[in-house]
């Protein structure tokens, strides 16, 4: 299933993609503890995805007191004990929104390709950071301002192409897979400081 992703306060996009509204001058990369914190609590949903509220996933939600990093939308994601198909189906795209946040933290050589799903748990690194989440958070290190900033300018520039395919009834680009092309970029966004939270993160193209 895809999502379907309507753009926030417009009717209509230009002939052109415009660069992203906010200046240079404002970005503010988030703080690497803060994404650090933000890789957990996504690991956290995509576990309450596959795994529901095994006992042993559950466990590792409190010894490390995972839900203190869970936005509200998230918080109220666990609460549920049987979760609605596309609830679920929702919450695990957010998997491609991780795969942006572990290229930030370098856990991702290569921004993987936009037409299809990353298999985050293909990572052998993702075991060190499901089984010492206090290392990783010590140890993490984010690329550089401008490195991070040029991918959030990329992604925003995909995602134009996706919205423009969609609005004018064009056909895809191949290479783009809009779901994955706007979870890729809702992540890189707020990586370098878009919105006031992980739950308002703007994506108009």
């Amino acid at each position: 299933m895809r999502k379907w992703f309507k753009r926030k306060n417009t009717n209509s996009i230009s002939s052109q993609p415009l660069e992203n509204d906010q200046d240079d001058s404002e970005w503010k990369v988030r703080e690497p503890m803060q994404v650090a914190e933000r890789v957990l609590a996504l690991l956290a949903v995509i576990g309450k995805v596959h795994q529901g509220n095994d006992s042993k996933f559950m466990g590792w939600i409190n010894q490390y007191s995972i839900k203190n990093y869970l936005s509200p939308l998230e918080y109220n994601f666990f609460q549920l004990d049987s979760p609605e198909q596309k609830t679920l189906v929702n919450f695990s795209w957010r998997a491609e929104a991780l795969t942006s946040l572990l290229w930030g933290t370098r856990f991702i050589p290569e921004m993987p390709a936009l037409n299809e799903g990353f298999n985050v748990y293909s990572l052998d690194s993702l075991a060190d950071i499901i089984n010492d989440p206090n290392e990783f958070k010590k140890n993490i290190k984010l690329r550089p301002d401008q490195e991070l900033q040029e991918m959030e300018q990329s992604l925003f520039q995909e995602h134009w192409r996706v919205r423009d395919a969609q609005l004018f009834g064009k056909e895809m680009p191949s290479e783009l897979d809009p779901s994955v092309v706007y979870e890729r970029r809702y992540g890189l966004s707020w990586l370098v400081g878009h919105g006031d939270d992980w739950d308002n993160v703007p994506t108009d193209t």
